[in-house]
Order: structure tokens, then C-alpha cells, then sequence
């Protein structure tokens, strides 16, 4: 998480570690899945331009990663929050991430990321579409 914050991708604080628990404590994040957002767009005022900014959040975000060496190993769109007070994004569970250069380590974040966009599309139709555009980012 240390990484990933240094890489300049939001994440929530790691505020205490306890081996004796087995817990992590982390920040609270006040906010939404983006899996949540997606499915409520035309609503709530959730509209393109928000899509728009969020697909272009998630590029960035995981490019940083990325860039870093770091695979994320879990990207679907309940991973991905949005805080209620700035609409920044967050990304959650680092649990099966890894160090890597391997390009193909890489792919198969993306391959995961396709993947939960795809499983939006079925649940509601355009939002692919939408984000497709932002293919570019992911590459």
C-alpha cells in the first residue's frame, strides 16, 4: 500500500497492523463502488461527463500502477471507490497484488479489468461503450 501511495494512486490509510488480531485496520473510504456509480448512470445525477471522468481516473490510476511494476491482481469495479466529498477515485483491496515488469502480468490485469466492464455491460447495456473509449488509457 506504502508502493502504491508513493506511485501517487489514492488509496485508503493503513492505519494499524495487528499480528496478534490478524487485522488490518485501513482509513474509512466515504464513497461508492464504481460498480454502484456505473449502474445508476442516467440517474442520481450520474451522467456522461462523470463516466467520462471516471474512465479517464481509472486509466491514470492504473497506469501509475503499472508504471510502477505493480499488478494490482483483482481490478473489478468493486475494487474501484469514488469519494462522496471530492468524486476522486480510490483503489481497495490490494490483497492478490504483485510486484512485476512482465508485460503479460500486466495484460492480465487489464484481461480482469475487460472482464468486470464486460459483466457491466450485461447489467446495464452503453456502459462499455461509454468507457471503451478509454481503451487507450489501459494499453
Amino acid at each position: 500500500m506504502t508502493k502504491v501511495r508513493r506511485l501517487g494512486v489514492p488509496t485508503p490509510v493503513l492505519y494499524d497492523v495487528d499480528p496478534v488480531l490478524h487485522t488490518l485496520t485501513f482509513e474509512h473510504v466515504d464513497g461508492l463502488p464504481v460498480k454502484d456509480i456505473l449502474l445508476r448512470f442516467g440517474l442520481d445525477g450520474v451522467n456522461e461527463e462523470r463516466l467520462n471522468d471516471i474512465a479517464t481516473q481509472i486509466g491514470n490510476a492504473i497506469g501509475k500502477l503499472h508504471d510502477g511494476g505493480l499488478v494490482h491482481g483483482d481490478l473489478t469495479m468493486s475494487n474501484m471507490m469514488i469519494k462522496n466529498s471530492n468524486n476522486q477515485l480510490v483503489l481497495i483491496d490490494f490483497g492478490l497484488s504483485f510486484t512485476s515488469t512482465i508485460p503479460e502480468d500486466k495484460a492480465v490485469d487489464l484481461y480482469v479489468l475487460e472482464r468486470a466492464l464486460i459483466s457491466m455491460h450485461s447489467s446495464r447495456g452503453d456502459v462499455v461503450r461509454r468507457l471503451n473509449r478509454y481503451s487507450s488509457c489501459f494499453h
